[in-house]
Formats: structure tokens, C-alpha cells, sequence
């Protein structure tokens, strides 16, 4: 039987992620790593990381570390682009979408612009503004903001004359079973990005990790 991997797939968003930065941002962007995972956000098509969540140095304990240790590893590092699994299947077109639209993320963190809050659900014009500026059109959505994004016309123009626009691996949904006489979990579960420290919550919360003053996130 014949290997599978997923190293096509990186590599080809990370050659889009290349060509996006050279042909919208002059290529300045700093380089960030791609990933594809399954979405853990119920519904996001991708993220990007408000942290330097991947690094080249051997991390340490957050317990073993000094306050100015991890003020520095802080800054030290790489962001995160990723791509959720389950949607690789849209139409090419959708998933240069979705790597711009995080790619905006990025660069506002790049030059020190808070373009979200509600944990990072709500876009602000701060988003709108930046993302206009670099290869989409942007829309509205009562909830969450200047989130709805789309190519525009030039960006439109420039995936058109890529070349090998399709992936060969696609996640599957997950087919669950139902029957079930289990009743949901009333209660939201946060983790620090950090440290892994994690807190539970009856309704949406917005907290700080006092150890390493980032925001939880809400997971699975």
C-alpha cells in the first residue's frame, strides 16, 4: 500500500503563503508556520495564532522559567497559520480565501494592530481596513464583525493564473453515531496557549493566565 502524507498539502500552502507575501505584502511578512489540523473552533475555516506559538529553541517549563525568560520567549518565535483539515475540499479559490484572511492576522501583529477582541471572534475596522489593503473585499456579519472576506478583483486575477490549484488529501467529517441519551456539557472549557493550564466555565468568559498573561482560549 502506497504512503500517504501530509507534506504535499504543507507544501503547497506554504508556496501560496510565499507568493501571497511577494505579491501583497512586498514580501515582508514574516514567515509563519503552516499547519492543517482538524477545526477545534466549530466552524472557523483557519486561525491564526495571537502568539509566537512555535519556536526553534528547546521550550522550557514555564514553572523553571524567570519572568524575563518568558517575557523573551514571548517574543521569540514563529506564529501559526493553520488550515482546517475538514475543508480542503472547497473550491481552491475559497482556501487562498482563507490563507489571506489569516495572513491579514498576521500582519497586524507584525506591526502591533489589535484587529479582534472576543477572543479573537469580533473583526474591528482596524481588520477591515488592513484586509482592503492587501487582496480582499470585506463584508459584515451582524455577530462577528468585518469578518466575511473574498478575493478582489486583482487577487482574483493573480490565483487564477496559478498554477496546480487542487490537494489530493481531504479530511473526512466525523461521522458520529447518534442514539445518545448523554445530555451536553453546560460548561465551556478554556486553556492557556501557554502553559496548558486549563479552567472551566458555565458562559463565555474573557480571562488572563496570570503566570503567562495571554488570554485562554476556548476548547473542545
Amino acid at each position: 500500500m502506497s504512503e500517504t502524507s501530509l507534506k504535499p498539502v504543507i507544501d503547497k500552502l506554504e508556496n501560496l503563503f510565499s507568493k501571497f507575501n511577494e505579491k501583497f505584502y512586498g514580501g515582508e511578512l514574516q514567515k509563519a508556520v503552516i499547519t492543517v489540523s482538524p477545526d477545534t473552533t466549530k466552524g472557523a475555516y483557519g486561525w491564526c495564532t495571537a502568539w509566537k506559538a512555535w519556536s526553534n529553541q528547546e521550550p522550557k517549563k514555564i514553572s523553571d522559567m524567570k519572568p524575563e525568560e518568558i517575557e523573551a520567549a514571548k517574543s521569540e518565535g514563529f506564529y501559526e497559520i493553520n488550515i482546517c483539515a475538514e475543508y480542503l475540499a472547497r473550491p481552491f479559490e475559497q482556501i487562498c480565501e482563507t490563507l489571506l484572511h489569516e495572513m491579514v492576522h498576521l500582519y497586524n501583529l507584525q506591526v502591533g494592530v489589535q484587529d479582534t477582541s472576543r477572543s479573537g471572534t469580533y473583526h474591528n475596522k482596524k481588520y477591515k481596513e488592513a484586509a482592503e489593503q492587501h487582496g480582499l473585499t470585506v463584508e459584515k456579519d451582524s455577530k462577528y464583525g468585518w469578518t466575511k472576506t473574498s478575493l478582489n478583483d486583482e487577487a482574483k486575477a493573480f490565483v487564477d493564473g496559478l498554477q496546480d490549484k487542487k490537494f489530493q488529501l481531504f479530511r473526512k467529517p466525523s461521522f458520529k453515531m447518534g442514539g445518545s441519551s448523554k445530555t451536553k456539557q453546560s460548561t465551556r472549557k478554556y486553556v492557556c496557549p501557554m502553559c496548558g493550564c486549563i479552567i472551566r466555565a458555565t458562559k463565555e468568559v474573557h480571562v488572563i493566565c496570570g503566570d503567562c498573561n495571554v488570554e485562554f482560549e476556548e476548547a473542545e
